[in-house]
């Protein structure tokens, strides 16, 4: 496989994994379904409620299902546990960016700054 095909399968897994955790943790259209599932454990509600630890499950998911890996240590589990590892935090580092770049109440005027210094 050649470099360019496997950093597009990463980037594919990334933009795939930060879109799914964004969709179930944020959108209306979700809401019913994560109230539903809040309802039958404190772990569950926690889980739907932080997109971080989510985005981590997605990967997993993402990962296995795609079966995309990088051999790292020559055994397939620990490989796509590492590449799992990876897809969730470039989809947080993703996901902090375009929130960034997108959020009306973000000022790039505080990046390095104290805001209590007003």
């Amino acid at each position: 496989m050649s470099l360019v095909i496997a950093v597009t399968y990463v980037l594919f897994l990334v933009i795939l994994t930060e879109a799914l955790t964004e969709g179930a943790t944020k959108s209306v259209l979700f809401k019913p379904l994560r109230d539903k599932l809040s309802g039958f454990s404190n772990w569950l509600k926690e889980l739907l409620s932080c997109g971080y630890c989510f985005s981590l499950w997605v990967a997993f998911g993402v990962v296995f299902l795609a079966q995309i890996h990088y051999s790292l240590t020559g055994n397939q589990w620990v490989d796509l546990v590492l590449t799992a590892f990876v897809v969730h935090r470039l989809s947080n580092i993703l996901h902090n960016i375009i929130d960034k770049w997108t959020d009306k109440y973000y000022s790039l005027a505080y990046i390095n700054t104290d805001k209590s210094d007003e």
